[in-house]
C-alpha cells in the first residue's frame, strides 16, 4: 500500500523582477505541477530503491529504513520513527530536505540535511550517520515514456462524477477531475486506487481548514503519483506501474450526510475531536499570552498541534511569527503584538467553528 508520494511501505518555491514581466511569461516560468520526465530516485542501504515523478513541491516519510547496527536512535527518550524526505524544483535542480521525526510522523523533527541535485550527479546523505541511520542515496532519473492510458473512475455516489488522465506519456501520474452535481457543499472524498485488485494508492483530500472541498456545481482536480517500489523489468530498468482503476468509495457533504463506508466518516470524526482539542488548547495559550515572556509562549505552542499535516501547519506558521518577535525583543505588551493577537485569534476561531458546524 502507497500514499501519494512513495512506496516501501510509506505513508505515500524575484518578486521584484516578476512585477515587470508579462502575465503570461511568469506562467510560463512555473515549473509544472508533476513532472513526469523525471523523478527522484531514494536508495536505501539494504538496496532497495524507491522512485516518485519530481513534483514542484513534494515529498514522502516512511516508518522503515536501516538503522545503524548497535547504534542509539532514539532522542531525549523519544524512540526515532520517521524518515522524512521532502523536496522541491528550483530551476534545473532540485532541492531535498532529509529529516528524521521521533515520537511519529511529523513530531518532534530534526533536519539532517538540505542538499541540491543536478541533473546527473547522486548524493549520498551522510549526515544521517550522526542520527545512528544508514545513509541513502538521492538522484535524479529519467521517465522513459512508455504507453500511457486512463484508468476507470468509479463514484458510490450518482452526485460526484469523476474522470482521471495520465500527466505524461508514462504511467507515473495521473490527474483525477471531480465534479460536484450536488447543491451541497462536499467536504471530503475519499479515494482508492487499485492495479487489478490489489490497493495501490488511498487518499482523502479535505478542504482546507476543514472548509468545503468542493462548492456545488463546482470541480476539484487532484494528482495522483504513483512509484516504482524498486520493481525492475528485464533489461534492469525500473518499472512504473499503471493504475486500473480509481474509486471514490466514500465521501461527506456540508449537511453530515455521508454516503459509502462509515467506516472512513468515523475516521475523519477522530481526526477533527483531535484538531479541537488542539485548536482549543492553542486559543488559550494565545488568550493568555499577554503579560508573559514571547519564549515561553513559544515554547507553549511548539509542543501543541500536532495531529495532522495542517495542524502542524499552522502551529509553524505562529511559530515564524513569534521567531519574528523575539528576533526584534518585542514584549508582549507592545502595539505591535497585541494587533497580531488580534488577527490572528480569530483566524483560528474560525477554523474551530467550522468543525463544530460539519
Amino acid at each position: 500500500m502507497s500514499s501519494l508520494f512513495a512506496r516501501k511501505t510509506t505513508v505515500t518555491i524575484g518578486a521584484a523582477v516578476a512585477f515587470l514581466l508579462p502575465t503570461f511569461l511568469v506562467a510560463q516560468a512555473q515549473p509544472p505541477k508533476t513532472d513526469t520526465t523525471r523523478g527522484l530516485s531514494i536508495q536505501y542501504a539494504d538496496g532497495h530503491t524507491t522512485t516518485s515523478p519530481v513534483r514542484r513541491s513534494g515529498g514522502m516519510w516512511t516508518g522503515s529504513f536501516p538503522t545503524i547496527a548497535g547504534a542509539a536512535t532514539s532522542r531525549e527518550g523519544v524512540p526515532l520513527t520517521t524518515l522524512d524526505v521532502k523536496h522541491a524544483i528550483e530551476g534545473a535542480e532540485v532541492v531535498v530536505t532529509v529529516s528524521l521525526y521521533y515520537g511519529g510522523p511529523g513530531q518532534h523533527g530534526v533536519k539532517v540535511a538540505t542538499v541540491r541535485l543536478p541533473q546527473a550527479e547522486p548524493v549520498r546523505v551522510e549526515e544521517l550517520r550522526a542520527y545512528g541511520v544508514e545513509p541513502i542515496t538521492l538522484s535524479l532519473v529519467a521517465i522513459e515514456a512508455s504507453t500511457a492510458y486512463a484508468p476507470d473512475v468509479i463514484s458510490v455516489s450518482p452526485l460526484l462524477s469523476a474522470r482521471a488522465t495520465a500527466v505524461g506519456a508514462n504511467v507515473s501520474a495521473y490527474q483525477v477531475v471531480v465534479t460536484n452535481r450536488s447543491t451541497q457543499p462536499l467536504m471530503w472524498l475519499q479515494f482508492r486506487a487499485y492495479r487489478a485488485n490489489r490497493l495501490a494508492i488511498l487518499g482523502r483530500p479535505r478542504g482546507k481548514r476543514n472548509a468545503p472541498l468542493i462548492q456545488p456545481n463546482a470541480e476539484y482536480t487532484f494528482q495522483v503519483t504513483t512509484s516504482t517500489a524498486g520493481l525492475e523489468a528485464a533489461d534492469g530498468s525500473e518499472t512504473w506501474q499503471p493504475l486500473d482503476r480509481i474509486e471514490l468509495t466514500s465521501m461527506m457533504w456540508k449537511d453530515g450526510v455521508v454516503e459509502g463506508d462509515p467506516a472512513d466518516a468515523a475516521d475523519q470524526h477522530r481526526l477533527d475531536l483531535r484538531r479541537v482539542a488542539q485548536l482549543e488548547a492553542l486559543l488559550t495559550i494565545l488568550r493568555e499570552s499577554r503579560g508573559r515572556s514571547l519564549s515561553s509562549v513559544r515554547a507553549q505552542v511548539a509542543q501543541s498541534m500536532t495531529s495532522d499535516l495542517e495542524t502542524r501547519r499552522g502551529r509553524d506558521a505562529i511559530l515564524e511569527d513569534l521567531d519574528r518577535f523575539i528576533s526584534a525583543q518585542t514584549s508582549s505588551e507592545t502595539p505591535e503584538f497585541r494587533a497580531w493577537l488580534t488577527r490572528t485569534i480569530p483566524e483560528y476561531e474560525e477554523w474551530l467553528a467550522r468543525i463544530g458546524k460539519g
